[in-house]
């Protein structure tokens, strides 16, 4: 569902670690259940989201990218993905927070209705309602690149607030949440700070200065 930030630079790491944590993508381990009531009239063939997910596989943040055209589809949408839960990647002993993409598409029997007052025969809809209905609130960020340090920081979770401007830079950082380990968190702390993010794309938003919390769990 979306890819392990770690893999183009934890390669010439990786003889520093033992070969004693397994390697994996982030998958599904709770799906989202969606039953929306038969009266809704959705324009578009489909809801789609960003969700932001913990190191722990929890969905911390979810926002809505793309209309179904119906408020009370995407609002089923929305709950629903709220409620899913992840296998977090892991690489080289350590597990990030990440961001995942997701979408629900609409019932067919639903895009086949025509709304309520309306007249001949229903014409399913080929492309998506235009982008009026866009929230820009904090932007949902992407790590693309982390430093793993040489020796093994003992086991736990850090989060650690990194500032970033418009373009995603590091303007600075701080320890959050302590992992109850001195030498984690200062590793922790030294990879947030030499990491490269980016901002998920969200139409219609610009990219904006954000703080964002970013979660490493050490196996």
């Amino acid at each position: 569902m979306f890819a392990f930030v770690l893999s183009s630079l934890v390669a010439a790491a990786a003889p520093a670690y033992p070969d004693s944590c397994p390697q994996s993508d982030a998958r599904v381990l709770v799906g989202a259940v969606l039953n929306p009531p038969d009266t809704i009239h959705p324009t578009n063939r489909r809801a789609r989201f960003l969700l932001d997910v913990g190191s722990d596989g929890r969905v911390r943040r979810a926002a809505m990218t793309e209309s179904s055209g119906d408020a009370t589809f995407d609002a089923y949408a929305l709950a629903a993905a709220k409620q899913m839960t992840f296998v977090p990647p892991q690489e080289a002993c350590l597990s990030p927070s990440s961001v995942a993409p997701e979408s629900f598409d609409v019932p067919l029997i639903a895009l086949a209705r025509p709304a309520p007052g309306s007249s001949g025969p229903p014409v399913l809809p080929t492309s998506a309602p235009a982008a009026d209905l866009t929230i820009c609130a904090a932007p949902f960020v992407e790590l693309t690149g982390l430093d793993v340090p040489d020796k093994r920081p003992a086991p736990g979770t850090v989060a650690i607030d990194v500032r970033l401007d418009a373009s995603a830079h590091v303007m600075g950082a701080q320890l959050a949440h302590s992992s109850g380990n001195a030498q984690t968190d200062a590793a922790a702390l030294a990879m947030a700070r030499g990491g490269e993010y980016a901002f998920a794309p969200q139409p219609g938003c610009a990219p904006k200065p954000t703080t964002y919390e970013l979660e490493l769990t050490y196996h």
